[in-house]
């Protein structure tokens, strides 16, 4: 048998996976991926269908963002903007110095959605009021 990696001809050969790739290598070369098992998986055709499929020994882990909890859900449903919102915000932006390119930016919002909120077309939704608050250290959010 001759290694896929190295070409080198031994008498046994481990399967790795290699940058996707799966691969019977020589011991010399199996420390360059990580060792495969075989696993015998069944399509909807039942056991006459089967395949053989190579599945990497290392285990996935998962990780979850926290549930939102009821009373986040309660807090942002009592949240109100205030009606001069948009005079707020253009004011506090140009006390900066910044402008709306600027300031799109920072929020990782478009500048079109800032002009809009500062000329009142749009009134923004709680989480962009929030990063408009902390950016430019307003208050715009009641409670009601």
């Amino acid at each position: 048998m001759e290694c896929e990696m190295c070409g080198a001809r031994v008498d046994k050969l481990k399967k790795i996976k290699v940058d996707g790739a799966i691969l019977s290598v020589c011991q010399k070369c199996e420390r360059f991926g990580t060792p495969v098992e075989s696993m015998r998986v069944y399509d909807d055709r039942g056991s006459k269908g089967s395949t053989q499929v190579n599945v990497p020994v290392k285990p996935v882990i998962i990780q979850r963002k926290p549930n939102r909890t009821r009373n986040s859900e309660k807090e942002i449903e009592s949240l109100e903007i205030v009606p001069e919102y948009a005079e707020v915000i253009r004011l506090a932006r140009e006390k900066t110095g910044m402008s709306q390119d600027e300031m799109a930016d920072k929020l990782r919002e478009k500048r079109t959605l800032i002009s809009a909120i500062e000329r009142g077309g749009i009134k923004p939704d709680i989480k962009t009021a929030r990063k408009i608050e902390n950016l430019l250290k307003i208050k715009i959010l009641e409670e009601f």
